[in-house]
């Protein structure tokens, strides 16, 4: 019963859940590599090639008690946690923000705006500073992330969860002669 009710609670969580900032606007899908505005499609990789793409906002996903919010800016992430915290308050409810010594369970993942300085940022391990919040709490960026059974990079790309799904099935082969 106990885990029902906690659904209920979150599904109010999140119907009263009230951020200041906008959606983000989608509209359009590059297929171009090599960042030439003029050579975008407007469609989704692998959609018919008369389809166009049609402009919609987005900035946030959940699923039971997972959740992903997008925003433009590192002020907008960082007032989002805020005001996320204490919506979690008033339900009673904590959110698991890291400390000096501990990291935090949310977690943030920064794009880069070219897939080139992605890539950079990548290969060389950099991620941004942690999001110290006003109550001196902290959440901290990561490189890969899993949700809903993907894994997300920075890359925006499946290479990572290929070579992921390839070792373990390798694991699982391997397993299986001995």
């Amino acid at each position: 019963m106990s885990s029902v009710l906690f659904l209920f609670v979150i599904q109010a969580f999140l119907d009263t859940l009230k951020l200041q900032a906008q959606p983000v606007q989608y509209a359009f899908f590059p297929e171009n590599k090599n960042g030439n505005l003029a050579t975008i499609k407007g469609r989704l990789l692998s959609q018919n090639t008369s389809a166009k793409g049609t402009p919609f906002l987005f900035n946030s996903s959940f699923y039971v008690d997972d959740s992903f919010f997008l925003f433009a800016t590192r002020q907008e992430l960082q007032q989002a946690i805020e005001d996320i915290d204490q919506h979690f308050a008033r339900f009673g409810l904590i959110m698991h923000l890291g400390s000096q010594t501990s990291k935090s369970k949310p977690e943030a993942m920064f794009f880069q705006s070219s897939l080139q300085q992605a890539r950079n940022d990548v290969d060389n391990n950099v991620l941004p500073e942690d999001i110290i919040l006003s109550n001196g709490k902290k959440v901290h960026f990561i490189s890969k992330f899993k949700y809903l059974g993907s894994i997300i990079t920075p890359l925006l790309n499946k290479d990572i969860e290929i070579k992921t799904r390839i070792k373990k099935a390798k694991s699982i082969m391997g397993a299986a002669k001995t």
